[in-house]
Parts: C-alpha cells; sequence; structure tokens
C-alpha cells in the first residue's frame, strides 16, 4: 500500500470523490469531506518505468 492510499483510508467517514485536475506534478483526485474540506491525492501511474 503505497502513501496515498493509506492518505485516502484515513479520511473521514462521507468523504466523496469531486473531480480530476492537472497540476505540475501530474493529475491528481479531489475528494471532499463531509465538513467542507478538499483533499488532494495524486492518481498512480499504471505503468512503472
Amino acid at each position: 500500500m503505497n502513501r496515498a492510499q493509506k492518505y485516502f483510508l484515513h479520511l473521514p467517514e462521507g468523504t466523496h470523490f469531486e473531480k480530476i485536475v492537472d497540476t505540475e506534478y501530474g493529475k491528481e483526485n479531489i475528494y471532499v469531506s463531509p465538513d467542507g474540506k478538499k483533499h488532494s491525492i495524486p492518481m498512480i501511474p499504471d505503468t512503472i518505468l
């Protein structure tokens, strides 16, 4: 399990996916927790070079 997956598991219950955004570091998933805070989690590439 990588760091992004561990972070996702610790988000509050009821957190939902909002959108995917492109950043200078790559694509990131944006999640919104029930209290309105937004959390950005980087997407994991399918291939390993």
